[in-house]
């Protein structure tokens, strides 16, 4: 894959070819690592999750679901990019476009469980740590959030 093939950003239906893309690059970046397997979760919970992917020349590079909390909050949840790929700005660019849809979906504030390792990324896009850190399926991690208001600048 050419690393300067332009990157496409889509929101993708539970359960379409997409979606099974996106559980395959979450399974072997998020899972697979921890020696489990995504494929055992019980997925009909992400239904209602607003699911989003990055292509570049047609492959998922990068995703992340949204979860509805409550009616003004939403929580971000399996953040997955390429390791190939990692470090070129996909990250960022799925952030930004999940903060836009979180403000057309009315939402003001945006949490996440951080992995350790992602806090610097995390907070270089304006979110910011709360309570104590914590393990999480082995791992630490952070309760991290940012507040959005229509019309706020989000990540660009």
């Amino acid at each position: 894959m050419r690393h300067s093939e332009e990157i496409s950003l889509e929101v993708i239906p539970w359960g379409s070819p997409a979606y099974k893309q996106a559980l395959e690059l979450r399974d072997r970046i998020l899972r697979k690592p921890l020696g489990m397997s995504i494929y055992k979760d019980n997925l009909e919970g992400e239904k209602e999750d607003i699911h989003l992917l990055a292509r570049q020349g047609g492959t998922a590079v990068g995703v992340l679901l949204l979860r509805r909390v409550d009616d003004h909050t939403l929580q971000m949840k399996q953040v997955a990019v390429d390791e190939s790929l990692q470090g070129q700005g996909i990250g960022r660019q799925l952030i930004a476009f999940a903060e836009r849809t979180a403000i057309l979906e009315e939402t003001r504030t945006i949490i996440l469980h951080a992995r350790m390792t992602a806090v610097p990324f995390y907070e270089k896009l304006g979110y910011v740590r709360y309570g104590e850190p914590y393990t999480e399926i082995g791992i630490p991690h952070w309760s991290m959030k940012k507040q959005l208001e229509p019309g706020s600048k989000v990540i660009k």
